[in-house]
């Protein structure tokens, strides 16, 4: 029988463990940026799918710590920009005070295509907005807008809306709908981001072992 003897030598364990930390701390950083990639990635085609615009797409992001370099303690920050964003992914009720004032078709846009809510519409604008009553339906709220036979079928521009009684000019003033006022809105989930990401950190030490050993 063979028999084998071990000497300990002091700082020989650490200093196997220190010529470690480079490969592990690179191939742990390489794995959480891939898996990160990857989320953001698919985070934003499925926000697309949902029918939510390129701003609401490229509105997810990454941060990456650290951000130069590798670490053994690695971390991504996976969040969105557009602070409201979670109510698309567990979904929500969102009641009015007493009332919720959603845009119509023909309501201003903003910057970044947003409409402008009512409570801007003013400053923005430069012309009040009406209430328009109607008996057992939801009320309105309308501005007057001179409009043309033509203009009229294409939708109001917000030239239009800002020119609004402006005396001399060609159509003639209506009063349009704008904004409809309703108690309560029931948003349905419509995102997945959280089950994008679980499944993107399940596979965490696949792409770990990729990364320590990009030769196998």
């Amino acid at each position: 029988m063979a028999r084998f003897r071990y000497q300990k030598k002091d700082g020989e364990f650490g200093a196997a463990l220190a010529s470690m930390e480079i490969p592990i701390g690179f191939a742990g950083t390489a794995a959480i940026a891939e898996a990160a990639d990857i989320i953001k990635r698919e985070g934003r085609q499925d926000i697309a799918a949902a029918g939510f615009s390129k701003r609401w797409q490229n509105a997810l992001r990454v941060n990456l710590y650290p951000k130069r370099g590798a670490s053994m303690n690695a971390a991504a920050v996976i969040y969105h920009k557009i602070q409201y964003a979670g109510v698309f992914e567990e979904g929500a009720t969102i009641v009015g005070k007493p009332l919720l004032w959603l845009p119509l078709p023909d309501a201003p846009k903003g910057r970044g295509g947003a409409s402008i809510r009512p409570s801007e519409y003013r400053a923005r604008i430069g012309h009040p907005l009406y209430s328009i009553r109607r008996p057992g339906k939801a009320p309105l709220l309308g501005a007057n807008i001179r409009v043309t036979k033509a203009r009229s079928q294409k939708g109001i521009s917000l030239s239009q809306l800002k020119r609004g009684r402006n005396p001399g000019g060609k159509g003639e003033v209506r009063l349009v709908p704008l904004y409809i006022g309703v108690p309560r809105v029931n948003i349905r989930d419509r995102f997945s981001i959280r089950e994008i990401t679980e499944r993107a950190a399940n596979r965490l030490a696949d792409l770990y072992l990729k990364h320590l050993n990009p030769n196998s």
